[in-house]
């Protein structure tokens, strides 16, 4: 990827922006005008390769693309409709898939250089659903290094830059999914969350982003980080596309209806979380909070304050539970020389707190004990909990001159501070609930995309999805 030079920034983030067409369409259209006959397969991947061509290596979102591969399967697709088959609710739309993801005959390197080329010998269970509901694949997407990371700054690949702002991080560690289909790569795909890295991307490149309840979605044919927190979930366009996407990995079809029909609003009881609400944003989320909770009052939502005292406390013990619980999966590539620096120093810190740490993983894991009550208790006086996804939009990954700021050294300053912000995401990880990243319009501060955060009940993934696509019919990130 050639660096795009300071001067080049505006021009540059301005070519972004697709032309109207397949590109910019929502998965759910886009499969029925493929069924109708309105488009061909052909035609609505192809668009999407030529954007592909056209912005892909300035964002770099895509580490492996199978252009011939994807028309191949359109075609095949098209021929299928013409003699009279059902595609399936996804048929002809392209997907992509995070790079720890299975698929077939491929390298699964998970952003490194330490997977010793092994290809998979089978599709991950979701890429079989999705493929068998007619999507079709495009390729990989970029990831920071085996999940170590909120920004892609660690890939082994080189950074994924947001398309919204070039400079910025598009937040990670699924940030290649969430830019590919901010910038019209993709209409849809495929990401994993152990604490937040589906739904922070989502939040900082404008998308939709759901960790669903765990278990829901198989996680087999993934790479782990921590396997009790690990989740597969979809970032899409719409919440009507996130509600089919979820519906198809899950096995679930109702999932589907969710977002199409919301109902019972006026029945709900929104609790707005005091500890994930207050100083530690930024002005310009906090204005987008104020904007949401018009919204639900306009909806005939009532809307709740809640507490979660432990809230400030739950990155601190997440980190240290994932870094010790992190070692068996991380083990195999830093044995292999080859792994980056964000990955060895988690292993070793993981190591030292196995061998050495029990006082602190015991009081870490007293604070996760204590969020799980306290998340209970709140969902017990309310049915869904919000809060900013994030407390920043997304962080300049390059600094004025085009160079990589560092990172590394700003977070282990202070792990609140951007771009490690997965400060209010991994509370739904560590307890178990179901969250949902949904675009809340921009900052008045920068202008970059703000995303809020539901989570619920477990098993409650339809109540997410249908108060979203509410408050998304009500226009809420254009206000």
């Amino acid at each position: 990827m050639q660096p795009v030079q300071p001067d080049d920034w505006g021009t540059a983030a301005r070519a972004l922006t697709p032309s109207p067409g397949p590109t910019t369409l929502p998965a759910t259209q886009l499969a029925q005008l493929v069924g109708a006959g309105e488009l061909s397969a052909e035609d609505v991947v192809g668009a999407h390769l030529r954007r592909v061509a056209e912005v892909g290596a300035t964002i770099h979102a895509l580490v492996q693309l199978d252009s011939e591969g994807a028309l191949t399967r359109a075609a095949h697709l098209d021929a299928e409709r013409l003699s009279g088959r059902s595609l399936g609710p996804l048929g002809g739309v392209p997907f992509v898939v995070k790079d720890n993801v299975d698929v077939r005959a491929q390298t699964t390197a998970s952003g490194s250089r330490a997977h010793a080329g092994v290809v998979a010998l089978r599709d991950a269970p979701v890429v079989t659903r999705l493929l068998d509901a007619g999507a079709v694949l495009l390729g990989r997407a970029n990831m920071d290094e085996l999940a170590m990371g909120a920004s892609t700054h660690t890939s082994a690949f080189g950074p994924t830059r947001n398309p919204w702002d070039l400079r910025c991080s598009p937040g990670g560690s699924s940030g290649g999914s969430a830019a590919a289909v901010a910038a019209g790569l993709a209409a849809c795909s495929i990401g994993t969350d152990t604490g937040g890295s589906i739904r922070e991307p989502a939040s900082q490149c404008g998308v939709v982003g759901m960790a669903p309840t765990p278990g829901l979605v198989p996680v087999e044919g993934t790479v782990p980080f921590a396997t009790d927190l690990d989740r597969v979930g979809p970032l899409a366009r719409t919440v009507a596309d996130t509600a089919l996407l979820l519906a198809v990995m899950s096995g679930r079809p109702d999932l589907a209806a969710a977002a199409l029909h919301p109902s019972g609003l006026r029945r709900l009881r929104v609790g707005v979380v005091d500890e994930l609400c207050g100083s530690r944003n930024h002005a310009g989320v906090l204005a987008r909070l104020d904007v949401t909770r018009s919204v639900l009052a306009e909806l005939g939502v009532e809307v709740v304050p809640v507490s979660m005292p432990d809230g400030l406390a739950a990155l601190g013990a997440y980190m240290t539970i994932t870094s010790a619980a992190c070692v068996p999966s991380l083990e195999p590539y830093v044995r292999t020389g080859q792994a980056g620096e964000e990955v060895v120093r988690r292993f070793e810190l993981g190591r030292e707190l196995c061998e050495h740490g029990g006082a602190e993983l015991a009081a870490a894991e007293r604070v996760r004990d204590n969020l799980v009550g306290q998340t209970r208790d709140a969902l017990a006086a309310c049915d869904v909990l919000l809060s900013p996804t994030m407390p920043t939009t997304a962080p300049r990954l390059f600094d004025e001159t085009g160079n990589r700021r560092d990172i590394h050294a700003e977070v282990l300053a202070d792990p609140m501070t951007a771009p490690y912000t997965d400060c209010w995401t991994v509370i739904a990880n560590l307890t178990g609930l179901p969250s949902l990243s949904l675009p809340a319009g921009r900052s008045p501060e920068d202008g970059m995309p703000v995303g809020m955060m539901l989570s619920g009940r477990p098993g409650a993934d339809g109540d997410l999805l249908a108060l979203a696509a509410a408050l998304e019919a009500d226009g809420l990130s254009a206000r």
